[in-house]
C-alpha cells in the first residue's frame, strides 16, 4: 500500500499562527501610515487656509476694502473636519486658522497664524 503524504494538523496550525502574527503586524504598521498621512493632510489644509487668508488680505488691501472670510475656507481633505478663521488683531492683519481632524485623527487640531511661519498641532 502506498503511503499518503501531506501535512499534519499541527504543521498547518503552526503556519496559520505565523500568518496571523504577520498580518497583525502589517495591519498595525498600515494603520500608522494612514494616520501619519491623515495628519499630513490636516497640516496641508491648515497651510492652505493661511494662504487663503493671506490672499484675502492682499485683495482687500488692493481694493481698499476689508478682508471677507465669510465664504470660509472650504477646500479640505477627507480627514479634516473644518477650518475656522479667527481674528487675532485686525489692525495688524493677524489672523489664525484652526483646522480640526476627523476620522482616524479625530481630536487633533492644527493652528497657524499670518504673523508666523510656524504650524502647531497637538498630535
Amino acid at each position: 500500500m502506498k503511503k499518503v503524504k501531506g501535512f499534519t494538523l499541527i504543521e498547518l496550525l503552526f503556519v496559520l499562527a505565523i500568518i496571523a502574527i504577520l498580518s497583525a503586524t502589517v495591519v498595525s504598521v498600515y494603520r500608522n501610515y494612514v494616520k501619519n498621512a491623515a495628519i499630513s493632510a490636516l497640516k496641508a489644509d491648515t497651510r492652505n487656509c493661511i494662504s487663503f487668508v493671506a490672499s484675502e488680505i492682499a485683495e482687500a488691501s488692493l481694493t481698499g476694502s476689508t478682508p471677507d472670510f465669510s465664504s470660509g475656507y472650504t477646500y479640505i481633505s477627507k480627514y479634516t473636519q473644518s477650518c475656522i478663521i479667527e481674528t487675532i488683531d485686525a489692525n495688524n492683519e493677524i489672523y489664525k486658522c484652526k483646522c480640526s481632524g476627523k476620522g482616524i485623527i479625530n481630536g487633533i487640531e492644527c493652528n497657524a497664524t499670518t504673523n508666523s511661519t510656524e504650524l502647531t498641532c497637538n498630535d
